[in-house]
């Protein structure tokens, strides 16, 4: 049995990544270029390139070269970008920081522009006819927005919980972030009859809302 047949797991993924990372250091490759550098045969190459553009994470185009036939070179896709490390948090931090230093009114200028914003983006998809339809379109929003967030109907009482908080190192410093993000659910969801009985920033298991209709 060939060596490439009796791979693990851990080793497609790794041989994987490591084609992510020569993608993304090099530029685009060639399967041939990518197993001289992995020291793999082609047909190895191939079979990950092919799982990973079944993912979604790389793409190839047919490139004409000076000599010889036609040949085919892959490259990375966008959504391959959220693979790499970001440090984004850090950065909104020190920018927020920068802002609360030279005037701490521009913080909260600063939140409540973007919870306006995001009033005017949403307020469309989260309409409904009844409190249980808006409430379940707002869980959907948020889970597509990186939230983990789940609804729970009830009778009389419903439960808005978001187990991630994508902004997480920001709401610990500045509790601005949590005010806003229940003035944006009372906005969109047309209730002021909205209360957090639980936040992540806080302490807690996940950041959660009770709703009363």
């Amino acid at each position: 049995m060939s060596a490439d047949l009796m791979s693990s797991p851990q080793e497609e993924t790794s041989t994987r990544r490591e084609i992510i990372n020569l993608l993304r250091v090099v530029g685009p490759m060639t399967v041939g270029e990518l197993g001289e550098r992995l020291h793999i045969t082609h047909v190895a190459v191939r079979r990950h390139l092919t799982s990973l553009e079944r993912d979604g994470l790389v793409t190839s185009v047919q490139q004409r070269l000076p000599m010889g036939r036609p040949t085919r070179v892959y490259s990375l896709t966008e959504a391959a970008d959220s693979l790499f490390p970001k440090k984004y948090g850090a950065l909104t931090l020190e920018l927020l920081d920068f802002l609360n230093e030279t005037d701490p009114s521009l913080v909260e200028t600063f939140f409540a522009h973007r919870g306006k914003a995001m009033v005017q983006r949403f307020a469309d998809e989260v309409a409904g006819e009844t409190l249980a339809e808006r409430v379940e379109r707002l869980t959907a929003i948020q889970q597509a927005n990186g939230y983990l967030a789940e609804f729970e109907p009830g009778d009389g009482v419903m439960f808005l919980k978001e187990y991630n908080c994508p902004v997480h190192q920001v709401s610990r410093r500045y509790p601005h972030a949590c005010a806003h993000e229940l003035e944006f659910f009372k906005a969109v969801l047309g209730t002021e009859d909205i209360e957090r009985v639980e936040c992540i920033a806080r302490g807690g298991q996940c950041c959660r809302y009770r709703i009363r209709p």
